[in-house]
């Protein structure tokens, strides 16, 4: 309850100062929309991953023209765009994220409502984005026994790489960093009220984390730079956007996720895989 107070007593001191950020927002989302509508289908693509990237035909001839360094103009260009994009979709969640605040007080119902209110948002633009067959590529549901096997690699380097690294990294660079406040606050709560928190971090914030960063971080990355580049670049966002205590982790699995995403050509299995970890952490905390 603290948190949330002080969270909010710091945010809407500065609403007069998102307006301005607002009608930027506004007008990303127009120029996206329009962005997909006003542009030529591109060139058959020869994969899955090329059918989920390359939205337009101005966004796949920089590409290409990046690639084969025709023109260094197309590469700059379809950097700006996905940079400005990015920071456009973030500066809109904030503004809905302090909207949200300024109506729900109690620390469960906001983590449930802001996050599931954000995901429909970065759903619909994803939409605005991209085809029919394009979202249906990105949101495929995984069939294959190899894919699921996929996800059960990832969580093991999770448990037994990703986590190692991450107590070390902790312990060197932020030695006095707090625990972070969702899991302080299950610790706090009452049984109800842990099993509400529980259940937005172990579910719906995957499904936000997912679609923001590995649908549209990553995917914005993806249109102007190479596999590997655009995995680091996603993950580095990801890391950076948590508390100082889970930058390493946050990292490490951002890396993973992206890279499962990539290999799959679908969200939804990083997305299962984020389900589980988070389900782990959620019940040790609960249950320790």
């Amino acid at each position: 309850m603290i948190t949330t107070k002080r969270f909010l007593n710091y945010h809407l001191k500065r609403r007069m100062m998102l307006v301005t950020e607002v009608v930027q927002c506004t007008n990303w989302l127009i120029f996206c929309l329009n962005w997909k509508i006003n542009c030529s289908k591109p060139i058959p693509p020869s994969s899955h991953l090329e059918l989920q990237i390359y939205c337009s035909f101005v966004c796949w001839q920089a590409r290409r023209e990046t690639e084969n360094d025709l023109s260094p103009s197309g590469g700059i260009q379809s950097q700006i765009i996905s940079w400005g994009s990015i920071i456009g979709m973030f500066a809109f969640l904030f503004v809905v994220l302090v909207s949200v605040a300024t109506f729900v007080v109690n620390l469960q119902y906001f983590l449930m409502i802001s996050t599931t209110v954000c995901a429909i948002l970065v759903y619909f633009v994803l939409r605005m984005m991209h085809t029919t067959e394009q979202l249906n590529e990105l949101l495929k549901i995984p069939k294959s026994f190899d894919t699921w096997k996929l996800i059960g690699i990832v969580f093991l380097i999770d448990i037994f790489v990703v986590k190692p690294l991450h107590i070390l990294f902790t312990f060197y660079f932020f030695p006095d960093a707090e625990n972070q406040e969702v899991i302080t606050a299950l610790k706090e709560m009452s049984q109800i009220s842990a099993i509400i928190t529980a259940v937005s971090v172990s579910i719906l914030t995957p499904i936000l984390e997912e679609l923001l960063f590995r649908g549209f971080v990553l995917g914005m990355f993806l249109r102007c730079y190479s596999k590997t580049p655009a995995i680091v670049l996603s993950a580095f966002i990801f890391a950076i956007v948590h508390e100082p205590i889970a930058i390493g982790m946050a990292f490490g699995g951002g890396l993973l996720y992206g890279w499962l995403r990539v290999r799959t050509g679908s969200i939804v299995p990083s997305m299962i895989a984020h389900m589980i970890w988070n389900s782990f952490i959620s019940l040790i905390v609960l249950f320790y």
